[in-house]
């Protein structure tokens, strides 16, 4: 068989410490699926840093990149099958960083990613999409990483601006996993308790 959790959500509202939580707590799991296949954002967000300079993909670029990794997890899923393995313990669990949501926030909802959705579906992969609540984006966002950090995001703007983008922007990509055919679990994180919400998600899955 074969399962997987696409971890979406903003800059510092805990992906990439959800992501490690799950790859920690799913090989401590009994009777879990052997083979994990993690591809965190570095591998698949629309923004990149190219010779250490940040570009954006555009809408084609990515759908290929998104593409060419559904492809990969396919491969692997019908080569399982080919083996004729139907025990849970020879499947394949799959984590996916920034992924569909990442492109529906960033670009026009379009066939291609539609099909890629359907695709994932297909694999039963499941959506957490990882948000915090008002009172909780400022020392998250602006304030937890260092003052590099807190020029970057502030900019030009006030703290209070930011903050406020920042939650446009969160609900603008709550409203692209609404649109999304794959189905979705928010969860706030205000609390950082990533061990807590990896183990509800692995839960969910079983």
């Amino acid at each position: 068989m074969i399962s997987g959790v696409i971890i979406e959500g903003m800059s510092t509202a805990g992906k990439t410490s959800v992501f490690s939580a799950i790859k920690r707590l799913h090989s401590q799991i009994q009777n879990s699926e052997n083979t994990i296949i993690a591809i965190s954002e570095h591998y698949s967000q629309v923004l990149h840093s190219y010779q250490g300079v940040l570009r954006s993909m555009d809408k084609d670029e990515h759908i290929s990149l998104l593409s060419r990794h559904v492809d990969y997890l396919e491969q692997q899923y019908d080569w399982i099958n080919s083996l004729g393995h139907s025990k849970s313990s020879n499947g394949i669990l799959f984590l996916l960083e920034r992924f569909h949501a990442n492109h529906r926030a960033a670009f026009e909802a379009s066939r291609e990613i539609e099909w890629l959705e359907k695709r994932l579906s297909r694999m039963n992969a499941q959506c957490v999409l990882l948000t915090l609540s008002q009172d909780a984006v400022e020392p998250r966002f602006i304030e937890s990483r260092g003052e590099a950090w807190k020029s970057y995001v502030i900019g030009e703007s006030t703290a209070t601006e930011a903050c406020e983008k920042f939650l446009e922007n969160q609900e603008k990509l709550r409203m692209s996993t609404k649109q999304s055919l794959i189905p979705t679990l928010e969860i706030k994180t205000d609390e950082a308790d990533w061990d807590s919400y990896a183990k509800r998600i692995l839960m969910d899955l079983r």
